[in-house]
């Protein structure tokens, strides 16, 4: 498949809560990971897929990130196509991504890996 989801943010006004209830329902494996110069909670064990960030604002639930070739080329296309850009493209621990919502109103980024 053409630009697969390749990573989900649980954002959550409640980490802790968050983390205990995946845990609990489906038997998850949530840990600290040591990420730059802090510890992020991660999903996954040895192939995290997912994480846990506390965020108060907009956009509360899960995240999701899809990989593309030219992130540049892909933001240009999403907002020719109707896109709403929610933020310029930042650097996160894997590589670019800029939010956008869609025309329907979901919100998601758009992701390019480090080379």
């Amino acid at each position: 498949m053409a630009n697969p989801f390749v990573w989900f943010d649980l954002r959550t006004k409640d980490a802790a809560k968050s983390r205990s209830f995946y845990e609990q329902l489906f038997g998850w494996d949530v840990a600290e990971v040591p990420v730059g110069g802090a510890n992020v909670t991660m999903v996954g064990g040895e192939k995290p897929w997912a994480s846990v960030v506390p965020h108060g604002g907009e956009h509360a639930g899960w995240f999701p990130y899809v990989q593309v070739d030219d992130l540049d080329a892909a933001t240009k296309k999403a907002k020719k196509l109707g896109a709403t850009v929610l933020q310029a493209p930042a650097e996160g621990p894997a590589g670019t991504y800029t939010p956008i919502r869609e025309p329907g109103g979901a919100v998601f980024a758009l992701f390019q890996p480090r080379a």
